[in-house]
């Protein structure tokens, strides 16, 4: 389990280590047997849904008085790092259902809307998918083009095309975000609409390099009803919120993947021979190893350091973009090396190293490429001295 950072069982209270060690359980016995499998088939089976939402790993965050578990973000960090050691697709579907799908209307939906939600949304009956990406947008916001407009009953149409959605043909529900107007600076105003996923037309599901039993999808809105969650013209602040969260899911799968192939590595080093010596003998491997581990703690360290401002309630924005951005690039560094170390046996399917170098890639571009989490995080230092005024500098 990631606590290699041991700091961080510190940190956390005794439901909270209690439910890591289920998780534990959880993954060594409902993915570790099968995630070679699903890889081949491209595909997750709809029942591990169900069962990780009885597990509570579908609501990890979400309040118990909503059918969640009530823990904090380290936690759910850590338990992210864990199933992302045994399967990287699944692990990045339950950091975006936990961060965006469940924490969106669980921070902006009415009363009444998540009394339809919730307990569904967290306790495995319900998955869902949050599309905000389109041809057109992506980090770019602006691009969005699906549009909503009201209905005379008081609902809202929506019409568009959304792209790279995480799940979206196998949800039963989808949070969208639409362009409803404009604003008083003339720019395009966001708003988040409840859809039911039957609702929208399949286009198809999209073929990628790593995450393969992930179902991201290609789908379009054809005068598809939705329900608006929170105040209109909130969908973008809303989706930024959701988003600081989801990026401490995406830099705990990256330290999972990257600790799974480093294992691997390591245990390789130890029993391969050659040259009449085994790998673990020789320097210019130990030190391929000793960089993973060095890179892998300082990720630990600046996801902790993030999780625990979260958890206490504090601005994170900055904290969770260099978590996010320092995890990903030295997971997919340490993925490298672990592969290097094992020769053409890792790059072949036989081991899960050379799936781990293909899913950590990922993380370096969802949820913010890296090189938006280094626009991020200029300008938010840039601001702050700004801020600070010509007589404080």
């Amino acid at each position: 389990m990631l606590p290699a950072h041991p700091l961080c069982l510190d940190h956390l209270k005794p439901a909270e280590r209690a439910f890591l060690h289920a998780t534990a359980g959880f993954c060594a016995t409902e993915i570790a047997p099968h995630a070679a499998a699903w890889e081949e088939r491209e595909e997750l089976p709809r029942e591990l849904f169900t069962k990780a939402g009885r597990a509570g790993l579908m609501g990890i965050m979400a309040p118990p008085e909503f059918g969640g578990r009530g823990h904090g973000k380290l936690c759910y960090a850590l338990a992210i790092a864990e199933v992302a050691r045994h399967c990287g697709a699944f692990a990045m579907n339950l950091a975006a259902h936990n961060a965006l799908c469940v924490g969106h209307p669980l921070g902006f939906a009415s009363d009444e809307l998540k009394k339809e939600i919730f307990p569904r949304a967290v306790n495995g009956d319900w998955m869902v998918a949050w599309a905000l990406t389109e041809p057109n947008a992506g980090s770019d916001t602006g691009g969005v083009d699906t549009r909503a407009t009201p209905r005379p009953d008081g609902a809202w149409e929506l019409n568009g095309h959304k792209l790279y959605i995480t799940m979206g043909l196998h949800s039963d529900r989808m949070i969208v975000v639409a362009v409803t107007g404009t604003t008083a600076k003339g720019r395009k105003e966001f708003s988040a609409f409840w859809v039911e996923t039957k609702d929208c037309t399949p286009v198809r599901k999209v073929k990628t390099a790593g995450v393969r039993a992930s179902n991201t999808s290609e789908l379009k809105l054809e005068r598809v009803r939705g329900e608006m969650i929170g105040a209109r013209g909130t969908g973008q602040s809303a989706a930024l919120a959701c988003l600081d969260v989801g990026r401490l899911g995406i830099a705990a799968m990256a330290i999972g993947l990257a600790r799974a192939a480093v294992d691997t590595a390591a245990q390789r080093m130890l029993s391969r021979v050659q040259f009449g010596r085994r790998l673990a003998e020789f320097q210019a491997l130990q030190f391929k190893l000793a960089d993973c581990e060095v890179e892998l703690r300082a990720a630990e360290a600046l996801l902790l350091q993030a999780a625990l401002l979260a958890d206490r309630g504090q601005k994170h924005t900055l904290e969770s973009s260099v978590a996010k951005l320092y995890a990903s690039e030295a997971a997919s560094r340490a993925c490298d090396r672990a592969l290097q170390i094992c020769g053409g046996w890792g790059y072949t399917r036989d081991t899960h190293v050379e799936r781990c170098w293909r899913d950590a890639r990922l993380c370096e571009i969802g949820e913010g490429s890296s090189e938006v989490q280094r626009i991020v995080i200029s300008r938010t230092l840039l601001k702050a001295l700004e801020e600070q005024g010509p007589a404080d500098r």
